[in-house]
């Protein structure tokens, strides 16, 4: 079928059908079909101009198809084997495409990229939102930029963090990349239609951390503070220091002990995991 027309519901419903193929809510296959949105998908990586994309769920192969004209080379990395048997029929032809059955979890950087300076796209299921972050920040030295789509309550969590309205998976994205947040979509522009709506966002990494202390002590302080949110952060550091410690750790950190953690800025969050490391309970933390 010709490419062009996986954006039209009607043509991606017929193709599913054809194929034999049940959307699967456990995997979160919900599918692009709104052109306006892919060419903001598209405007994104024409600027970046990068000449090795990864592709995270390739799905039916709506955005792989134009990522190969963009790209000399585009690895679609798919889980599902129907959804890769589709993406033979709809985008094997392409040279420039290489489609690859796995999990992205599993997916290993190093082996299959020689350029450091890979481009990701990926429209993320929320089940798994949060495993593929940290596994694209654990290889954040092989990528330069990640294009996503997520769940809006994600993105708009994580752009907002740290804050009152952040997460500490929000800060641990933030600690390592800047997030600019491009565009909500509605639920509409995707077949099945999903329960919510998304949002497009793009994360750059950056060339060090936003903490200098060690990433283990820092974000069991940031565990801390964001899993006991409404406390004051006298009392939400009692799970890390033996009570008669946390004066002088605020001290040494000057933080008021009265304040709440999801105040605290990036600078004070560093400092506090820093004046810690004398007191903890254990090196492990």
């Amino acid at each position: 079928m010709p490419v062009e027309d996986l954006t039209s519901r009607k043509e991606v419903a017929s193709l599913l059908r054809s194929a034999g193929v049940h959307p699967s809510k456990r995997l979160g296959q919900n599918f692009l079909v709104d052109r306006t949105v892919l060419d903001a998908i598209l405007a994104e990586v024409k600027r970046a101009a990068p000449r090795e994309i990864l592709e995270i769920g390739a799905g039916l192969g709506t955005v792989t198809c134009e990522l190969a004209r963009i790209a000399p080379r585009v690895v679609a990395v798919e889980v599902d084997r129907r959804l890769v048997q589709i993406l033979e029929r709809t985008v094997g032809s392409l040279k420039s495409v290489e489609i690859q059955r796995q999990d992205f979890l599993s997916f290993n950087f190093a082996t299959a990229f020689d350029d450091r300076r890979t481009f990701v796209v990926g429209n993320i299921p929320y089940r798994i939102t949060a495993p593929i972050l940290k596994h694209l920040v654990e290889h954040r030295d092989a990528i330069a930029d990640a294009l996503l789509l997520t769940q809006s309550e994600v993105a708009e969590k994580i752009a907002a963090s740290p804050g009152p309205d952040g997460t500490a998976l929000g800060i641990f994205v933030q600690a390592y990349a800047d997030v600019r947040v491009i565009k909500r979509v509605s639920k509409r522009s995707f077949h099945p239609i999903p329960e919510v709506d998304s949002t497009l966002w793009r994360l750059s990494f950056l060339k060090k951390p936003r903490f200098s202390a060690d990433p283990d002590n820092f974000f069991a302080v940031v565990r801390a503070l964001y899993g006991k949110r409404r406390k004051m952060i006298r009392s939400a550091l009692r799970d890390l220091l033996p009570i008669e410690r946390i004066a002088d750790v605020l001290n040494t950190a000057g933080i008021d002990p009265t304040a709440r953690g999801e105040g605290l800025t990036f600078q004070q969050l560093d400092r506090l995991a820093l004046a810690i490391t004398p007191f903890q309970h254990s090196p492990s933390l």
